[in-house]
């Protein structure tokens, strides 16, 4: 899924879009691929989360999250 597609259907939603950071903590290949990750500040892993499909994800990387109500959305890593 390309960054465009999910910028356009938030903003149609016009919903509010928080970013934060959080942790990879495992990757699945799927399909569906998608991972699991813990979100800064916080011990819980949320699985399932899908991500930019130009960014290649690996354990332990550092990424920004877009989070509208209850969905999450990985872009891709901190510099």
């Amino acid at each position: 899924m390309e960054f465009s597609t999910i910028i356009k259907g938030l903003v149609e939603q016009n919903s509010r879009i928080a970013i934060h950071q959080a942790v990879v903590q495992t990757v699945v290949a799927g399909p569906p691929a998608s991972l699991t990750i813990r979100l800064s500040g916080d011990t819980t892993n949320l699985t399932g989360i899908r991500y930019l499909s130009s960014y290649t994800p690996t354990a332990s990387d550092k990424v920004f999250c877009l989070i509208n109500a209850g969905d999450i959305f990985v872009l891709g890593k901190l510099a």
